[in-house]
């Protein structure tokens, strides 16, 4: 592919990857392309994308 595909794998750390199955990484970065836009983006940069989590609450009572 191209010179940005091998900056991309070597930016996300993947230098033994890129010289070992190229093919493999080259599919995968040509995935994450084509979902980068496949999520809608909150229009207020403080909001988060889920909720946060925390631990269920049980009833008092409950073992």
């Amino acid at each position: 592919m191209t010179d940005r595909t091998k900056t991309l794998a070597e930016a996300a750390g993947l230098d033994r990857a890129w010289q070992d199955h190229r093919a493999d990484v080259e599919e995968a970065i040509a995935l994450a392309a084509r979902f980068r836009d496949a999520f809608t983006r909150p229009t207020s940069s403080a909001a988060e994308p889920t909720p946060p989590y925390r631990a269920p609450v049980q009833p008092k009572g409950a073992a």
